[in-house]
């Protein structure tokens, strides 16, 4: 694992947008499709943030929105592993 690499997934754990984009400039690899569908499962932070600002002021916890988006990453990725294994 290479900074670049892992540069773009801690950024795109941050903010979709720029590690999806940083990712795609590292190849076209199975390793790296994956990730790209896991980040995209997730959101980032940044989106993660933003619902908790939304819903600060009523009594909603974050807490099933969070393992929510862990667990759709998961699906997310392991679905796209999948697909490009047949």
């Amino acid at each position: 694992m290479n900074q670049e690499f892992g540069t773009a997934v801690v950024s795109g754990i941050i903010e979709l947008t720029n590690g999806v984009s940083k990712l795609s400039l590292l190849g076209n690899f199975k390793i790296y499709i994956i990730l790209a569908s896991f980040l995209l499962g997730f959101g980032g932070v940044s989106v993660l943030l933003q619902v908790y600002s939304v819903i600060s002021k009523s009594d909603i916890s974050i807490k099933p929105y969070f393992y929510g988006k862990i667990l759709q990453a998961c699906m997310s990725g392991l679905v796209t592993c999948l697909l490009l294994s047949i």
